[in-house]
């Protein structure tokens, strides 16, 4: 008997690893499904379906005792340059933000730990004093514990803003740390075109690497870190206005033993001499209007206008350079006129003229 008896202990505790409804399902295929019971919560008292708990308690008395932000730290530093206003992402990596943008807030919401296994739902600024040095922000944070039930719980985590200088400005405040320079020139009488290109250049938001900038008397003159952005700068100028560019380098100090060198780059930018409203006297052959005309337009190349005939033409900066000229009058040196009357002048059969002209009635304006 006593075999007997252990080979039928050895099937029951074969079978009790399976669960129940399993069980039940191989012997008697037909049967109805089961249904979870309710029980009641251990905290509340509740009824709550068996399978809707979690270690015994309901969804509302498990969302009270689970703290989802036990790892999440409430506290955090993030660090600006008391110089430039830069943020630091990670190391010597530095970006530019504005307060409460979504730059800076993806910024910060980099530094946070403990968030492993649960999903960010949303997160926002809450607004604090600008002068505080405080930053905060609303974290909801989502997970799924037993029983599939899907918690959700706001999280305040504050940043304490802590100010140094980045390793840009820190080169720029020690003396002579520039590596690449664009002497930006426009030997003109007065210089409106080099003007118009500096409000251009800031509209753009073109002058983020720049280091430093000196006024000399014919332009300015902007210091770069590196060679790259002296380049992609002085690019960038070319195409706003006409101008010619010439490179050079010079070197600084060399290391025999390590290889290394010291060299600075320069770049000379010069802008063609001519403003809006000059009258310049144009090459024999350098354009199909002349040869008297008037600049209408400044930009990547020149806009120009014979008074006489109205007619307009374009020519690029490498045609300019390839004949350059300059102007004869400026505006200061102009007058205004006011139109009075205009007449159609038809050609006639006897007249060398192909197109039709106009005939103006003009009157000069009151000074002042």
């Amino acid at each position: 008997d006593t075999p007997r008896k252990h080979a039928h202990y050895s099937f029951m505790t074969a079978h009790e690893e399976r669960p129940l409804a399993a069980s039940l399902m191989a012997f008697a295929p037909n049967a109805p499904a089961l249904t979870p019971a309710d029980v009641r919560c251990c905290d509340c008292g509740k009824l709550t379906r068996a399978d809707q708990t979690c270690r015994g308690m309901c969804a509302a008395c498990t969302a009270a005792n689970t703290d989802l932000a036990r790892n999440i730290p409430t506290s955090l530093e993030v660090i600006m340059c008391k110089t430039c206003g830069k943020w630091e992402r990670a190391q010597n990596q530095w970006v530019q933000a504005e307060l409460e943008s979504a730059e800076l807030l993806a910024l910060c919401a980099r530094k946070l730990r403990g968030t492993k296994g649960m999903n960010i739902v949303d997160v926002k600024w809450v607004w604090t004093e600008p002068h505080s040095r405080r930053l905060k922000l609303r974290l909801t944070l989502g997970s799924e514990v037993e029983g599939g039930i899907a918690l959700q719980q706001d999280v305040l985590v504050e940043f304490v803003v802590r100010t140094r200088n980045c390793e840009a400005c820190n080169k720029v405040a020690a003396k002579d740390t520039w590596q690449a320079k664009v002497q930006l020139r426009q030997r003109a009488e007065h210089p409106r075109t080099l003007l118009a290109l500096e409000q251009q250049l800031l509209r753009h938001k073109l002058v983020g690497d720049v280091l430093e900038v000196k006024r000399s008397p014919d332009g300015l003159d902007c210091h770069f870190r590196r060679r790259q952005d002296a380049q992609r700068f002085a690019s960038r100028i070319t195409a706003l206005a006409p101008c010619k560019t010439k490179s050079s380098s010079s070197l600084v100090a060399a290391n025999a033993k390590t290889g290394t060198s010291n060299v600075r780059h320069v770049f000379l930018v010069e802008v063609a001499p001519l403003c809006r409203d000059d009258l310049v006297l144009l090459p024999k052959g350098a354009s199909s209007i002349g040869p008297l005309a008037l600049v209408e337009k400044v930009g990547g190349s020149l806009h120009l206008v014979d008074p006489v005939t109205s007619k307009s033409v374009e020519m690029t900066a490498e045609a300019y350079w390839r004949n350059p000229f300059s102007a004869i009058a400026s505006r200061r040196q102009l007058s205004t006129f006011v139109v009075l009357d205009c007449e159609i002048d038809r050609p006639t059969a006897q007249s060398r003229q192909k197109q039709p002209g106009q005939e103006a009635a003009t009157a000069a304006a009151a000074a002042g």
